[in-house]
């Protein structure tokens, strides 16, 4: 038998050998059926499963030889097949009608992976991955929906010459070309815009060629790195700035922190109620001292030495001191405003003070 005739095994073969990694599952059938394919005609055995060796007399000098490359294919197909699988297919004689059964409950009405990949191809982006990577993502899905809706072949005979299916096969690579570059990132806009004005479109493998040289022009060298940078740098300008612990604040009138003299209790007086812990405002001490002298009631007095603007009468000192918290015992301090006119009776009357002094 020469080497050359498909009936012809080599004195390496082996029934256990197995051909293809996966092993056919209920998921990847096109996949595990391409790579079959591929190592039966290695092996100059593909005509015994796809129906072009027919079964010989058992009086023909050829049938001993079939008969054991037929089997040789058996259980190349029985090893390379899921044990799920197999054992619905164990007791089928030929290899032909394994191929056929595996082919009509796998390949046929598969819509719902038809509808899954048709989905993904649209959604289908380049974001952070380098053009080659995006390339051959998309062309692994692409290829996958053709092994479902092949375009037809004429089978007229004579050929049609209408030009139909060229028109078709024509249109299939266009949608190729556009799908790819609506799916590369904005960056390539300019040169994605060249190619789609050209009439008629590039091959697929042209546009990817101009698309790569795009790419290593690009500032950063590396499309997948010019994109990661920009997301870090995105996700590090949004992050919320950690406030300071410590307050820098500090008050030009008391010299303490934490508070400005807009707020200072030293010199705008507690707020009733308030636990000064033994201390009182200097303008508290100021408006006792000031309540305890003879004062005539038309007569100012500078409460606060360093404010010469906040002068009060007597009439609005005793109504200030009628505000304050009577349980408060401010210090003595030496008032600096004095006056010889007697001490008149409080009066009544309404009080500007109330609103200006605690704001």
């Amino acid at each position: 038998m020469l080497p050359s005739s498909p009936y012809y095994l080599h004195p390496n073969e082996k029934p256990a050998l197995v051909l293809v990694s996966p092993v056919l599952s209920s998921s990847n059938y096109h996949a595990w059926s391409r790579a079959m394919t591929m190592a039966f005609l290695f092996k100059n055995k593909l005509q015994f499963v796809d129906g072009t060796i027919t079964v010989p007399p058992r009086t023909d000098p050829l049938y001993s030889a079939w008969e054991r490359c037929n089997t040789m294919v058996l259980s190349w197909l029985h090893h390379s097949i899921s044990p799920s699988i197999m054992n619905s297919v164990l007791w089928l004689d030929f290899a032909y009608d394994i191929w056929r059964d595996l082919r009509e409950r796998f390949s046929q009405g598969d819509v719902f992976r038809i509808s899954a990949l048709q989905e993904e191809i649209n959604a289908f982006k380049q974001d952070d991955r380098s053009v080659t990577d995006y390339f051959t993502e998309l062309k692994i899905l692409w290829d996958e929906l053709m092994n479902f809706r092949p375009i037809p072949v004429c089978s007229c005979s004579p050929s049609c010459y209408c030009g139909v299916f060229v028109t078709l096969q024509k249109y299939h690579d266009n949608d190729y070309v556009i799908r790819f570059l609506k799916g590369l990132h904005d960056r390539f806009a300019a040169i994605r815009s060249q190619i789609m004005l050209i009439d008629p479109l590039p091959p697929i493998n042209k546009v990817f060629s101009l698309v790569i040289q795009q790419e290593r022009h690009l500032p950063t060298g590396s499309s997948q790195l010019f994109v990661s940078n920009t997301l870090r740098h995105h996700t590090s300008s949004k992050k919320p700035q950690a406030k300071s612990s410590i307050d820098s604040r500090q008050c030009t009138f008391c010299g303490k922190s934490r508070h400005t003299v807009d707020t200072c209790y030293e010199k705008h007086g507690y707020p009733p109620g308030y636990k000064s812990r033994g201390r009182a405002s200097r303008a508290h001490t100021a408006l006792n001292d000031c309540a305890a002298q003879p004062l005539d009631s038309s007569q100012h007095v500078d409460i606060l030495p360093s404010d010469p603007s906040v002068t009060l009468t007597q009439d609005q000192l005793q109504q200030l001191l009628a505000l304050l918290p009577a349980s408060t015992s401010p210090p003595h301090v030496t008032n600096t405003a004095s006056s010889s006119q007697p001490n008149p009776s409080p009066s009544s009357g309404s009080s500007f003070f109330e609103d200006d002094w605690y704001s």
